[in-house]
């Protein structure tokens, strides 16, 4: 920690030291570039103003000239003098005047170039200099004369100074004076001014090199104050991060406990800065993760017991469902037996159902016998009524046929003997249909007797008829013997009386034949309802029973569709088991992990 320390202060130290260093060399550079720059400004603009000086009074001194040039020719024009004498006269002026202590002098040239004064120099004046040139190639009169036409102007070029050879800068102004065609000019040698820049730019750098020499003096002392101020400002920042950091390195180190280190920390939270943020920060987190680390461990261990009870309640249920699977499998195969059996229940009950509608058609065929029965009953019962009534009418004529009404009679005994027969048949069918109604309660049994209850009825059906056949053969016979008898009826009034009974009483048994017959119509009526009903209900007898067989087909398929899900369930009880298992372990380890934090 004591590396790490001194590492962070010194970086700091260095990181401080070095912006103040770098601060001020690139402030003392700047510093003396900007005071080299301002003294060659000011050299420059020194010169400038010497050269501005000069060219002022080159100008006041040439335009005085002309000033005094202007009086000469206002005499001439005022015809003092002559123009010739005052040109003669304003040159001797012109060359006999001097300033700057006798170094300045003015001359005069032509606008064609001719010298006209130049300080009294015979070589010179009068003639044309026009073509003058100085050694570095200026044209000088060409140039005095345009810049005076220009309405006068300064010309630089190099001249030899009196009983000197060697040309040196000099600057000159010229001037036009129209009224002579004369360019009046002035100059002065400039070498006087390189001197004066030279003097004032040695005092200028001697002024540079002191002001630069205190500024590297200001500059090691700020460098100084600067190192200093790194080692405090760099110890002052550097603390509060040491102790964050060993305070985070003891976190890091799993220990959480509140001792003296975060004690030193939390004081930090006072400062109003980012160490202040940082320290609270970390307070909180030290805060928090004490607080989360005791919920983790004390959840690892909810988790670990619950795992465990997870597991075996798994383990249970996965016992359960592979219970409900085997006993599903059970079912299911119940179901396919219940199906087979309830597939031969449906084929004998639809047997039981074909017996039932041939016995219903054996109903209706004796019925419809009896019905004939009873209609051919009737109407014998009716003849014999207009028979007695015939009877009643000829019973004087009939007194002859006594004997053979007597014959009638023993006839009429056998019709009541056959008519006897009719009623045992109607009791017998009867019988048939009450043994019909209990074979009807007990279809259950597959409807055994319905045959043998069919085949009885056409019995009696057949005696029926054979006995209603009889009865009109004995009808027919009856009625051959009363044609015979209405022959012998002359013969036998009494015997007609005797016959009218007869036949009243065949009258009375025709109509108890009647009704005899119409009762066993009526119990063959309600024998054949409730044929119709016991045959609606075997109907609906047999598609109950194709529903319980569609119905246990659908429980065989559930069953095993259950049965299926039973073994998915408990495939994956099994893997929530496992799971539960590894949750365990998982726990375990967290526990493990937790344990190794300090709290």
């Amino acid at each position: 920690m004591r590396k790490r320390n001194g590492s962070l202060m010194y970086v700091l130290i260095a990181v401080i030291a070095g912006a103040v260093i770098l601060t001020g060399i690139i402030i003392e550079l700047f510093t003396i570039n900007s005071t080299i720059a301002t003294t060659k400004k000011q050299t420059a603009a020194y010169r400038q103003r010497l050269l501005e000086d000069q060219q002022s009074e080159l100008r006041n001194q040439v335009q005085n000239v002309v000033s005094l040039i202007e009086q000469v020719h206002k005499a001439a024009e005022a015809g003092a003098i002559t123009e010739d004498d005052a040109m003669r006269i304003a040159a001797e002026y012109v060359r006999e005047l001097r300033y700057m202590d006798g170094d300045g002098y003015f001359w005069i040239d032509t606008t064609e170039g001719v010298n006209v004064v130049l300080l009294g120099r015979e070589n010179t004046e009068g003639k044309s200099r026009i073509d003058s040139c100085d050694p570095n190639g200026v044209y000088m009169i060409k140039d005095f004369i345009a810049n005076a036409k220009a309405g006068g102007g300064f010309s630089y070029f190099s001249f030899p100074k009196p009983d000197e050879t060697e040309p040196l800068p000099k600057m000159g102004y010229t001037m036009l004076y129209e009224p002579y065609n004369w360019v009046v000019g002035t100059g002065v040698w400039i070498d006087h001014i390189d001197a004066l820049e030279a003097e004032y730019k040695a005092e200028a750098e001697a002024s540079l090199r002191n002001s630069i020499i205190k500024s590297v003096i200001v500059l090691i002392v700020m460098i100084i104050l600067g190192i200093i101020l790194a080692f405090y400002i760099g110890k002052k920042i550097s603390t509060p991060i040491v102790l964050v950091a060993k305070e985070m390195e003891r976190m890091a180190n799993s220990d959480f406990s509140d001792n003296s280190d975060i004690q030193k920390v939390r004081p930090l939270k006072t400062h109003n800065n980012e160490i202040g943020l940082i320290s609270e920060a970390l307070d909180l987190m030290h805060t928090n993760i004490r607080e989360l680390m005791a919920k983790i461990s004390d959840t690892t261990a909810y988790v670990a017991s619950a795992s465990e009870e997870l597991s075996a309640s798994a383990s249970q249920s996965a016992q359960a469902s592979e219970m409900v699977a085997n006993s599903c499998t059970v079912v299911a195969n119940s179901c396919s037996g219940q199906i087979t059996a309830v597939s031969g229940a449906s084929t004998e009950t639809q047997q039981f159902v074909n017996n039932m509608q041939e016995f219903q058609d054996a109903i209706v065929t004796s019925n419809d016998m009896i019905n004939a029965t009873n209609e051919a009953a009737t109407k014998g019962a009716a003849d014999m009524n207009r028979a007695t009534a015939m009877m009643d009418t000829i019973k004087e004529s009939v007194e002859n046929t006594a004997t053979m009404v007597e014959g009638l009679g023993d006839k009429l005994k056998n019709i009541d003997a056959f008519v006897d027969t009719i009623a045992e048949i109607a009791s017998q069918t009867n019988l048939l249909s009450l043994n019909a109604s209990i074979e009807a309660a007990r279809a259950g049994e597959m409807g055994k007797g319905f045959s043998v209850v069919a085949s009885e009825i056409s019995k009696l059906a057949d005696q029926s008829n054979e006995a209603a056949s009889k009865i009109t053969a004995l009808i027919g016979d009856i009625m051959t013997s009363s044609e015979e008898a209405v022959e012998s009826m002359r013969e036998g009034a009494q015997s007609v009386i005797e016959g009218s009974e007869v036949v009243n009483e065949a009258g009375n048994t025709f109509n108890e034949i009647v009704s005899r017959v119409h009762s066993v119509s009526e119990q063959s009526a309600r024998m054949s309802e409730i044929v119709d009903q016991l045959s609606g209900g075997t109907e609906t007898i047999a598609n109950n029973i194709q529903k319980i067989e569609e119905m246990s087909a659908n429980v065989a398929d559930e069953t095993q569709n259950v049965s299926a899900a039973s073994q998915q369930q408990t495939a994956s009880t099994h893997e929530v088991a496992e799971a539960s298992d590894k949750l365990a372990e998982n726990a375990q380890e967290l526990q493990d992990f937790v344990a190794k934090f300090s709290l």
